[in-house]
């Protein structure tokens, strides 16, 4: 969010400045400020840039006038106006809110009142759709080997496709099914066990340093480098205050969060379904995948507070032993989760895309036409992606194996004909 605070002098502009530098480094990398400072006489040059506009108390009557001129050039701009404690209790905020400020402060309020309407401004901003905010998928499963990962993984390479800056979280701690099937490892892991040591605070710098690009628009965040910190990150209850802080700066920085969390249940993964604008239920279509999820369910629509945010993904391995009806007709009459959850398509069966661990794909790009398809129709019901958008220029977002296989060794274009 883009402020631009003008005022007579350079004291005043610095002592509204001031008052943000008191904000905490949190509240400052949550609201992504990014602050400007002008004189009263050069702020028409600058103000296109802004999105707020502060006023310092020093501007006195001038302050109503920006105001007003301001607005005519960009209605759509919030405004903020400082003015004296004499002028406060003598009645010039109504003609500043006459000039369409949305806030007059006196100049002895405190930082938190400024806080606060940046807060305000913000939300409005998110509803507004003005600010980056990923979207949030926490992908799971009932039971092992249901190809979960295969699918996150996918669906990170549909978003790579379609130019979505998109991050990838492993949270399988115990096998790292995730980074060991994309060939991914490093010193980077070392940085999110400081995070849970408690070494380094969790900060845009911070989050930067610990991913892992894979294309230019994907990057994977490993789990911690030490099997003790990585339980704690997700059996210990200090790691949902962890997971909460991450996801709320990767949220600005990111298009799409994706979350393999392995099917582990805990502190930090169950404040993390709840965070979630979707939980996909990643199941097989054989019988014992079908009872794994009656008891899988029970937990998981107490952790979400209800169906209204799962969705399931029948993965069709074992070759469609049971069709999506069957499994929600078995299902439907305990959990009474209505047709939403059901209503994404089955991964058709397909061998040769099943061998992508190691290779610098994923199921996306080495399936066939149908698997390719059904993958993208996944992401656009999940809102990753928006129906009609034109896939961007692959040759500019670069292919995942550029990075896993250096040299380029496979055939041209992120995804084969079939």
């Amino acid at each position: 969010m883009r402020v631009l605070i003008v005022d007579r002098t350079a004291e005043g502009q610095a002592a509204v400045a001031r008052r943000i530098e008191s904000f905490s480094q949190s509240d400052v990398e949550m609201l992504d400020l990014r602050v400007k400072l002008v004189l009263d006489k050069d702020y028409q040059s600058q103000i296109h840039d802004a999105d707020v506009l502060v006023l310092g108390s020093g501007l006195n009557d001038r302050g109503a006038q920006l105001a007003r001129q301001a607005l005519n050039q960009m209605p759509w701009l919030h405004i903020i106006m400082f003015v004296t404690d004499e002028a406060y209790s003598g009645g010039a905020f109504r003609a500043a809110h006459s000039a369409g400020v949305r806030k007059v402060l006196p100049e002895e309020s405190s930082p938190l009142d400024l806080l606060q309407e940046l807060v305000g401004i913000y939300a409005e901003f998110r509803r507004e759709g003005r600010v980056r905010e990923a979207r949030i998928v926490v992908v799971t499963h009932a039971k092992g080997g249901t190809g979960a990962t295969s699918i996150c993984a996918a669906l990170a390479e549909v978003c790579s496709v379609y130019r979505k800056r998109t991050l990838l979280w492993d949270l399988d701690v115990e096998t790292r099914d995730l980074c060991r099937s994309l060939t991914v490892n490093g010193a980077e892991a070392k940085v999110v066990s400081s995070w849970v040591n408690g070494t380094r605070n969790i900060s845009r710098d911070s989050i930067c340093d610990a991913l892992i690009p894979v294309s230019q628009d994907v990057s994977v965040l490993m789990p911690p480098d030490s099997m003790a910190e990585a339980m704690d990150l997700v059996c210990h209850t200090d790691g949902m205050t962890i997971c909460q802080r991450l996801l709320e700066l990767a949220r600005v920085m990111h298009d799409v969060i994706l979350i393999d969390t392995g099917g582990r249940i805990g502190p930090a993964t169950g404040g993390l379904m709840r965070a979630a604008d979707e939980v996909v239920v990643v199941i097989d279509d054989t019988v014992l995948g079908l009872t794994a999820l009656d008891l899988f369910l029970s937990y998981v629509k107490a952790l979400v507070v209800g169906p209204e945010r799962i969705s399931f993904v029948v993965n069709g391995y074992s070759g469609s032993l049971l069709a999506v009806p069957q499994i929600e007709a078995e299902l439907e009459p305990v959990h009474h989760l209505g047709s939403r959850p059901w209503r994404l398509p089955p991964v058709p069966v397909d061998p040769k895309a099943s061998l992508w661990p190691g290779s610098g794909r994923t199921l996306y790009s080495m399936g066939q036409k149908a698997t390719r398809a059904t993958l993208e129709e996944i992401a656009a019901e999940l809102n990753l992606i928006s129906r009609g958008e034109t896939p961007g220029d692959t040759r500019k977002s670069g292919h995942w194996w550029e990075r896993l296989l250096p040299g380029g060794e496979r055939d041209s274009g992120m995804v084969p004909e079939s």
